[in-house]
């Protein structure tokens, strides 16, 4: 029995025997003989009372003691100790009164550490550093880019900004806090190598009024470089369309300063117009179905088509301009092979390379070879020309990119086809790619679900 159960008991037991005791008293002075029986009988009355009620002030420490242990669990954060309930007294209700808290608590905990999760999760799967400041520039809170922009492992234990290792952000962040608004600066960071960012320290009062600072860090190596591309393309476009537009217009010139009275070279001035526009005409198409293919909002026609008869018709229409310019086309495509796919752009990659295998190869033959190997169709390319050297290769799909600037103009080539099947393929959810050795020929190629581009990850 507990201490505070046997104070309790021995109270109660002090009462009854001083009731008891007052009671014999005034019994026996009233009496007319002896009282020696009286005693023995109120005696035997205590001992009975004493008996029984020992259990159940036992029983009701007993309780008591559960009910002190599990509030003492739970003040210490042990969220799944529950009270029995076996009565339906007073005790009882204290001991579903602490099972309703308990329960109450850790679905508030769950709740507030699901929430905590996802917003963790959030902040990681933003591009930018984040860290949230304490006005001292104690860092209650940063992402993982944060750490990787700073180079710097995440401290286990709550950190000082200078942790970061990076003083330039210590300055922003104290000018910061001396000013009371945001400062924003475009600085190097030195973490494996220096890279331009942009650092922001911004004023953020949570929920306690207390100031604090919201910390991040935007890399800015991606949106030059995506500048860079755009300046090169411009540049790129417009050379290629000054260059048949000179043409143009000097041999329209020409003809007009007395050129169409030249019988002997009016005839060849008209088919060098017509040449010229015809390469203008060529490189906006393939202009116009780059830009269609590189829009974000971009839709693919997907129905389920015979991908061998696809590519059967496709290559004969190719077969005159082979046959002009000496090269056999062998084409193993066997019936059968559907694929879920939009027609339309899958069979301008196809023509882009085939077409380009058949200028390129001077003589000799052009291969088209389409297969299934498990969810995934491959169709190949291969022809006999002179092959491309290594160092060109890992550039061939990028735009305006020429292994020879010269010849490739010569062919009618706008520089664009290559991009056009990357773009094409990419849109299938499918990969593109090239295999050469200088001498021996090249073989280009491109592999897409057969589900399509939706099947990727479900497979």
């Amino acid at each position: 029995m507990r201490p505070s159960s046997r104070r309790f008991y021995l109270s109660i037991l002090t009462l009854i025997a001083a009731v008891l005791v007052v009671a014999g008293t005034v019994i026996d002075r009233g009496a007319p003989g002896p009282a020696l029986g009286l005693w023995l009988f109120l005696t035997a009355i205590f001992a009975a009372f004493a008996a029984a009620v020992y259990p159940l002030v036992a029983g009701f420490g007993g309780r008591l003691r559960v009910l002190e242990d599990a509030a003492h669990a739970l003040a210490a954060g042990d969220l799944d100790v529950r009270v029995p309930v076996e009565a339906h007294d007073d005790l009882a209700g204290m001991a579903r009164a602490l099972n309703e808290s308990a329960a109450r608590e850790s679905r508030e905990r769950r709740d507030l550490g699901r929430e905590r999760d996802e917003a963790a999760a959030a902040l990681n799967f933003l591009p930018q550093g984040v860290a949230l400041l304490a006005r001292d520039l104690t860092i209650r809170h940063a992402n993982a880019p944060f750490w990787t922009a700073v180079g710097v492992e995440p401290p286990s234990k709550t950190p000082h900004l200078s942790a970061a290792r990076q003083p330039v952000l210590m300055e922003i962040c104290e000018e910061a806090v001396r000013a009371g608004h945001a400062v924003t600066r475009e600085v190097p960071l030195y973490a494996e190598g220096r890279r331009e960012v942009i650092v922001s320290a911004l004023p953020v009062p949570d929920a306690m009024h207390a100031e604090g600072w919201l910390l991040t860090i935007e890399d800015l190596g991606p949106e030059r470089r995506a500048a860079e591309i755009r300046r090169e393309f411009v540049a790129n476009a417009s050379h290629e369309l000054k260059t048949p537009l000179t043409s143009i217009r000097g041999y329209a010139e020409t003809l007009l300063h007395g050129g169409l009275s030249d019988e002997e070279h009016r005839e060849q001035f008209v088919e060098t117009i017509r040449t010229q526009a015809e390469r203008l005409e060529g490189l906006v198409d393939d202009l116009l179905s780059l830009a269609d293919l590189e829009r974000p909002d971009a839709e693919l026609d997907l129905r389920d088509w015979d991908l061998g008869g696809v590519t059967r018709e496709l290559v004969s229409s190719f077969e005159d301009l082979a046959t002009r310019c000496g090269l056999t086309v062998e084409v193993d495509a066997p019936s059968g092979l559907w694929v879920r796919c939009d027609r339309k752009r899958l069979e301008l990659a196809l023509r882009n390379l085939v077409d380009n295998a058949i200028k390129y190869t001077e003589a000799g033959w052009v291969r088209v070879t389409v297969a299934i190997h498990g969810t995934t169709a491959r169709v190949e390319v291969s022809d006999s020309g002179r092959g491309i050297s290594p160092e060109h290769v890992p550039r061939l799909f990028e735009r305006f990119y020429r292994v020879d600037q010269g010849r490739s103009r010569s062919l009618g080539g706008t520089g664009l086809g290559l991009s056009i099947v990357k773009h094409a393929v990419q849109l299938h959810g499918g990969t593109a790619g090239v295999e050469s050795r200088v001498g021996e020929g090249s073989t280009f190629w491109f592999e897409i679900p057969r589900g399509g581009p939706d099947s990727v990850t479900d497979s």
